[in-house]
């Protein structure tokens, strides 16, 4: 499956992506970096979906 798959099925199944992260190197508050491969790919999935990441969201909300 491709990450869009992946995400698309993960929605459908009421999976909370917020409180989801496999980024290779997060901060020391563990917000994700955007950069690594893992996160690129996330990003990408949530794109071609159509949706917004919550985990970026989050953390563009929040004071990390």
């Amino acid at each position: 499956m491709t990450k869009a798959q992946i995400i698309a099925t993960g929605m459908e199944l009421g999976v909370d992506y917020a409180l989801t992260s496999s980024c290779y190197d997060p901060g020391p508050t563990g917000a994700t970096c955007g950069q690594c491969d893992s996160c690129l790919l996330r990003q990408k999935g949530f794109r071609e979906n159509g949706i917004e990441d919550p985990l970026r969201r989050a953390a563009t909300s929040s004071s990390f």
